[in-house]
């Protein structure tokens, strides 16, 4: 009996520790580690999170000191609260420990972490890199970049996520201590049907549905899949999907944001889009790279097939309306073409993601994949002889078919290359050098000048992470050097421009004089002015007003600064001057204006 009694035992604590590990893995993806005060092992490590790179890098990167040996001394137990769990804050992040008691004494720790309390905003992101480097954050830093970029994977625990967390790390210090009871691996199952499932997106679940590489190891995708009882209970649908839809901005939006506010835009999108997913019937939701999301969905079986299509466009337009209002601009939506259920989706994935960044739309935003328009895949040899016909464009001036040449060169690099980034970006850095090369070749004179451009240009690729940056930053430049093609006697006119306007956008706090820009530009004060007006539409001091409007949007929005402290900050000359012109730009005065930002 007594056998009996410990063999169901063990069973229960193997019931415990699998569902537990099914919340670490699949949903929150957090470090878990077990410390024991009495063993001679200090941490025992349950899981470590699957991200290239975590807060602890940076801490470790910047000599931030912490003195985690504290969790294991019996003193410890004194900071504990017996109705709530223990947060340490540690740059605004936090870990959560769960102590482990056997017969009421306490023999160890349970820590888990790091994790955001809740949606980490601007402000908190550049208080978090201050406490850490002593630095301001600057999105013109690319540290600073590199750290939003880490800090916006760390999972977010809010709400009742961080109860039912702290819940389940309470039932694991029981399986732990041997006093686990026949309700916690229920318990602990109910929490991830009932909150982790519909706060967090499985962790390898849609890369399987789409043929993507996962890092489970997981079956074929067929219609087997379909009578796995946790589509229906974790995934949340009831059939395998047919259709992909993507969708992204479509341009950065009325609003001028710098490289950090986009990227949190983005960030707060890919979140809301997982959920809303979860509003529209048999669909699931989630990221498409950092630039966008992806839905996988499908129609009623039963409807004929015009009603099916019918009812995915309505669909797709829910999804549209949703992006719109989330990113508050225009977005763009790709759709693939529907499989068999159980056929695999990465084909569909590839048309939306293509239809999404190359094709013309159906009006209202939205593109069906066209096979039609589909260049013949022949490899190399095409692709090589696409660009030779850019370049011969290059070489002649001859524009006449340049979007047409242009976006079959891209139809055919995503084609060879689709989901290489690498690879897209080396045929797309190729292409601006011959083009640049080709320009070089037709011009009189300003080769050094075309030369620092093509230079400018690249870099400005280089910096792009993702296949939608990728395309707008190789169409800019080409555009930039069809012009200079068309006029290759104003490559210093151009030259100076790029480089007045990189200099303004990181200056234009201070006071400038027409006189020392002509300078940098190396022209007289007229010339400047003419050269200028004619680059922008408009001239030097409207321009500088954008800029020091812009910024002083994104301060009363994100931030608590006095209106007297933004005007000095943004370059006004008094604050009574920036409330006056930031009403007549606005319509609202900068006060009305923070208010309004914080009911949005």
């Amino acid at each position: 009996m007594a056998r009996s009694q410990k063999g169901n035992l063990g069973f229960l604590q193997n019931l415990v520790y699998e569902s537990f590990l099914t919340i670490l893995m699949y949903y929150v993806d957090l470090n878990c580690f077990v410390i024991l005060t009495d063993s001679d092992v200090d941490w025992l490590a349950m899981h470590y999170h699957r991200r290239l790179a975590s807060l602890f890098d940076f801490e470790k990167k910047y000599k931030f000191r912490l003195d985690w040996s504290r969790l294991t001394d019996p003193a410890f137990e004194r900071n504990f609260r017996r109705d709530k769990p223990l947060l340490v804050e540690v740059l605004g992040f936090y870990d959560i420990l769960t102590p482990i008691y056997r017969k009421g004494k306490w023999i160890g720790t349970i820590l888990s972490g790091a994790f955001a309390d809740r949606e980490p905003t601007y402000d908190r992101l550049r208080d978090s890199w201050k406490a850490l480097t002593g630095k301001n954050g600057s999105a013109e830093d690319p540290e600073f970049r590199d750290f939003v970029k880490v800090l916006l994977e760390t999972p977010v625990l809010e709400g009742p996520v961080l109860s039912a967390y702290s819940e389940a790390m309470e039932l694991f210090a029981e399986m732990i201590a041997g006093e686990a009871t026949p309700r916690a691996p229920r318990r602990i199952r109910q929490l991830i049907l009932e909150t982790f499932s519909k706060h967090f997106p499985h962790s390898y679940w849609l890369d399987w549905a789409l043929g993507r590489p996962t890092a489970q190891a997981t079956p074929l995708w067929s219609e087997r899949v379909e009578q796995m009882p946790w589509l229906r209970e974790e995934i949340g649908i009831r059939r395998l999907p047919t259709t992909v839809v993507a969708v992204a901005p479509a341009g950065p939006g009325d609003k001028k944001r710098d490289a950090v506010e986009e990227m949190l835009r983005i960030y707060q999108f890919q979140r809301r889009a997982f959920h809303f997913a979860q509003s529209l019937p048999e669909t699931v939701g989630g990221k498409l790279e950092n630039y966008g999301a992806l839905f996988v969905t499908s129609a009623d079986p039963k409807l004929p097939r015009l009603a099916q299509r019918r009812q995915i466009l309505e669909t797709a337009e829910k999804i549209r309306k949703f992006a719109s209002r989330e990113l508050e601009g225009p977005v763009r939506v790709g759709i693939g073409e529907s499989v068999i259920p159980g056929e695999s989706l990465w084909e569909p994935f590839r048309q939306a993601v293509w239809a999404l960044h190359l094709q013309k739309g159906q009006g209202k935003g939205l593109a069906f994949f066209r096979p039609n328009l589909v260049p013949p895949n022949q490899g190399a040899a095409e692709l090589t002889r696409l660009l030779i016909d850019l370049k011969h464009s290059f070489e002649t001036a001859s524009f006449a078919n340049m979007e047409e040449a242009l976006e079959g060169y891209l139809k055919q690099v995503l084609s060879l290359s689709f989901q290489n980034p690498e690879e897209i970006r080396w045929h797309l850095h190729y292409a601006i050098v011959q083009a640049g090369e080709a320009v070089k070749g037709g011009a009189d004179h300003g080769e050094k000048e075309i030369t620092r451009m093509v230079e400018n240009l690249v870099l400005l690729l280089e910096k792009s992470t993702t296949t939608k940056e990728k395309i707008i930053s190789f169409k800019d430049a080409m555009g930039k050097l069809a012009a200079m093609a068309q006029n290759p006697n104003k490559a210093v006119e151009f030259s100076s421009m790029e480089k007045v306007r990189d200099y303004l956008g990181s200056h234009f706090r201070k006071p400038l004089k027409i006189s020392s820009l002509a300078k940098l530009a190396g022209v007289s004060p007229a010339t400047f002015s003419r050269w200028f007006k004619k680059a922008n539409g408009v001239g030097l001091e409207a321009y500088l007003q954008d800029l020091r409007l812009n910024e002083a949007r994104r301060l009363l929005k994100t931030g608590s600064l006095p209106i007297s402290k933004i005007a000095g900050a943004c370059g006004f000359k008094s604050r009574s001057y920036f409330v006056r012109l930031f009403r007549k730009k606005t319509g609202m005065a900068p006060a009305q204006f923070r208010e309004k930002s914080k009911l949005v």
